[in-house]
């Protein structure tokens, strides 16, 4: 899984841009927007586009700037082992 929100908390303290304002140019409030950064909800594409749009880069800058959540992977890949 892909910690995309240590990216999207990235840029957004790049710009000095508060929640609030990048949760105003995509349409959501800012309690959504913080869970995006928190990684406790799913976002579309759509409204990932809007993000990258309002940075100016490509949406997979994005993607491969994010971290992968290792404990997440290590668990799934020991659940695959199992049914081996």
């Amino acid at each position: 899984m892909l910690d995309i929100g240590t990216s999207l908390k990235r840029y957004r303290d790049k710009y000095n841009y508060t929640q609030q304002y990048v949760a105003d140019v995509i349409g959501i409030s800012r309690v959504a927007y913080r869970k995006w950064e928190n990684n406790e909800v799913d976002f579309s594409l759509s409204q990932l586009n809007k993000i990258a749009e309002l940075y100016d880069i490509p949406i997979h800058e994005i993607i491969i700037q994010s971290d992968f959540r290792k404990n997440k992977i290590i668990s799934i890949q020991l659940k695959e082992l199992q049914y081996y």
